[in-house]
């Protein structure tokens, strides 16, 4: 009796450590001023550590400072493994600019560029498969906001890639 109390304490314990819910958030602004593709994206700092132990087998805590240019690379190589841009079927690649923690060290906002980027007429195709190797569940919100064109994208595990036509 007494050790079957004690695994359903510990069970009950794990469990509501773990969040149920997986969604990162990501924007993709077009800054008209500087002529380039401004991206955003907010995840779980927990899922994040989790993805690159995964995908890196390196384990790594985020709030480490004297460790912030190596976890930096690591979030960075992530992103351009599970996170691809193309414009008119040319993969465009994105630079790392910077991170914020949220208030609460939950979720960090993860800052990202295209430089020198001409707007026209053209199909933008995305493949998002962040955090998809960690949860079944995990969905992923693009929101797209190029001049009049904006759009709300879901990706999912089973729906990984996705395109519109901007005008």
């Amino acid at each position: 009796m007494k050790i079957s109390v004690f695994l359903y304490i510990l069970l009950f314990s794990f469990n509501s450590l773990a969040h149920e819910y997986h969604v990162s958030h990501t924007t993709l602004f077009y800054n008209s001023n500087t002529k380039s593709i401004e991206i955003t994206i907010k995840v779980a700092i927990e899922d994040l550590e989790l993805a690159i132990l995964e995908n890196e087998s390196k384990k790594i805590e985020i709030e480490n400072v004297s460790e912030s240019k190596r976890i930096n690379k690591l979030i960075s190589n992530y992103f351009n493994n599970h996170f691809k841009i193309f414009f008119d079927n040319i993969l465009y690649e994105y630079n790392w600019v910077g991170k914020e923690f949220s208030d609460d060290f939950h979720d960090i906002y993860l800052y990202f560029e295209i430089s020198d980027y001409k707007y026209q007429e053209q199909e933008m195709s995305l493949n998002n498969s962040i955090f998809n190797t960690i949860s079944i569940n995990q969905k992923n919100i693009v929101l797209i906001d190029f001049n009049k064109n904006k759009h709300n994208l879901i990706f999912t595990n089973d729906h990984k890639n996705q395109s519109i036509y901007l005008n």
